[in-house]
């Protein structure tokens, strides 16, 4: 589905939250986040499908039945009738944010942190347990780590820990000293013309 914007995002984070909410114990937390990412999943790679349960040239009504015949039964109750709520809303362009806002839900209730580490080199085994032991000790929650290769980095990682950016490789640090560079060759060529113009 297509992005939304900030405040796409916050009402996903409140449709999340009654979802969340009404499932009461671990396990159906689980069951039902497990249910609406599939149906994101099967939505995002039904183009049609998706065209059809975002479009406003599609009917309420029309979108309501379809979606009645297409979940209920197959899907638990409690879900079929969340989508039939953000369909009544005109919300349903939000499905894909709402499922990332409950996992977040999901991950905290857990104790749990998302973490995404990207380094020039795979990860060996005891740098990824020093990993994830710093993380633990960071953030005071278990980090769910996901892995990823990038050859340009030179070395070093960039990490991203749920929202926050943490850079700490070669290629980055190297930009940022060349563009220090520039900036003050700039100041310093701005002063001489100033100096030649004044003179």
């Amino acid at each position: 589905m297509n992005p939304v914007d900030d405040i796409g995002i916050a009402i996903a984070a409140v449709y999340a939250k009654a979802l969340f909410c009404l499932s009461p114990t671990e396990a159906d937390r689980e069951e039902t986040f497990a249910e609406l990412r599939d149906l994101v999943d099967y939505v995002n790679h039904m183009p049609a499908f998706e065209h059809y349960l975002v479009s406003s040239s599609v009917d309420v009504e029309r979108r309501r039945s379809t979606i009645e015949s297409a979940l209920r039964g197959k899907a638990s109750d409690l879900l079929t009738d969340f989508v039939q709520v953000l369909n009544h809303k005109g919300r349903l362009v939000l499905l894909e944010q709402v499922r990332e806002q409950y996992r977040l839900l999901l991950e905290a209730a857990q104790n749990r942190v998302k973490a995404t580490v990207t380094t020039a080199t795979p990860l060996s085994e005891d740098a990824r347990a020093s990993l994830i032991d710093t993380l633990k000790s960071y953030t005071g929650a278990d980090p769910v780590l996901t892995e990823s290769v990038d050859e340009q980095l030179i070395g070093g990682m960039v990490l991203r820990i749920g929202d926050r950016k943490i850079d700490f490789c070669v290629a980055s640090r190297l930009k940022k000293y060349q563009e220090s560079l520039l900036a003050r060759a700039t100041r310093e060529l701005q002063g001489g013309r100033r100096f030649f113009q004044e003179g």
